[in-house]
């Protein structure tokens, strides 16, 4: 089997790459650290392909990547790896089109298991992991997410809440096309009077 692997944090994508080529049978055919260099690794490969994928990538995400490998007719069998922190993200994705979730602290033990179910064309979800996945309230905010808009009602630009938070600015912007999507708003005014009148 083929894999690409992609995450903006070089150290997860080592990691992946370590453990899948000790297993039979698979081939990394490259990583990515970027939205636009996975799409290109995965629009090269001749055969099928499975994206390895955390959520977020330089440039993008998961959700844009699956997006665009679709329209461009190449949607790969995708696992994407979360954080525990993430569960809201790890739903968008599938609704995207992923396959496969798998919690980054289980990576060891549970990835072998779920790319061999996606070989077989399987939906692969731990059913501790979906029970969580289910359980969490989509519509709520995160803690990060609530930090976010604490800030945004001060006055603050993406540049500085990135500054206080220790983020980089694509997170910043990431965390608020999440946070814009749970709100049901298309901008950051809208954001700020709906989350100052609402329980969220």
């Amino acid at each position: 089997m083929n894999i690409v692997i992609a995450d903006q944090r070089k150290l997860v994508c080592d990691s992946v790459q370590l453990l899948v080529s000790s297993l039979p049978g698979y081939r990394v055919l490259g990583q990515a650290q970027d939205l636009s260099r996975a799409e290109a690794l995965v629009g090269a490969a001749a055969d099928g392909v499975t994206l390895i994928s955390g959520v977020q990538l330089g440039n993008g995400d998961i959700v844009a990547l699956l997006r665009r490998c679709r329209a461009r007719g190449t949607l790969p069998r995708t696992v994407v790896l979360i954080s525990p922190g993430e569960l809201n993200y790890a739903r968008e994705a599938l609704r995207a089109g992923a396959g496969a979730v798998c919690l980054l602290d289980d990576l060891h033990q549970k990835l072998p298991q779920i790319l061999a179910a996606q070989a077989d064309g399987v939906v692969a979800l731990p059913s501790a992991l979906m029970a969580r996945i289910l359980a969490d309230p989509a519509d709520r905010l995160t803690k990060r997410e609530h930090e976010i808009m604490a800030l945004l009602k001060e006055g603050l630009t993406n540049f500085q809440v990135s500054a206080r938070l220790g983020l980089s600015e694509n997170t910043v912007k990431y965390y608020l096309k999440t946070i814009y999507q749970k709100l049901d708003v298309s901008t950051r005014t809208a954001a700020i009077a709906r989350y100052l009148t609402e329980d969220y």
